[in-house]
């Protein structure tokens, strides 16, 4: 059954950014390979890791949204284990299924502006019950 996962690599931090694009381009052959679908791929550059792992304190982040069958996510884990550029890796299965659009990018994953609820900062029942009261009682209270 093919299932939506999201990939999240690190490539090691010496490459370049042609030796990245190939390291990707690589990763993208690999999942290919296994009868998957490449989508989306965003590249969040080079961030510090969290503790050392191999020697490495830095690392080039890609996550990329992929569509693979089950059975063949043992394959691309051991592939990734073993591949030469990226060091670590985390496979996630996406809960919704989000259809491919043709230049690669996944369709819907973007919020429409209008359904983001924005709420002024401070506005709480606290400050409404302030404004009701006089200046002059509220320095009375305050003494």
């Amino acid at each position: 059954m093919v299932r939506d996962y999201e990939l999240m690599y690190i490539v090691r931090p010496d490459l370049d950014d042609e030796a990245l694009r190939t390291a990707t381009d690589s990763v993208d052959t690999l999942i290919r390979g296994l009868g998957g679908t490449v989508g989306k791929t965003t590249m969040w550059g080079k961030r510090r890791l969290a503790y050392e792992v191999d020697r490495l304190r830095d690392g080039h982040y890609v996550i990329t949204l992929i569509q693979l069958d089950g059975a063949r996510v043992a394959d691309l884990e051991r592939a990734l284990q073993i591949h030469d550029t990226v060091f670590r890796h985390l496979l996630v299965r996406r809960d919704e299924t989000l259809p491919l659009v043709e230049d690669g990018e996944v369709a819907g994953e973007a919020e429409p502006a209008s359904a983001v609820e924005t709420v002024p900062a401070g506005d709480d029942e606290a400050s409404e019950e302030d404004e009701d009261i006089p200046e002059a009682e509220i320095a009375e209270e305050e003494e």
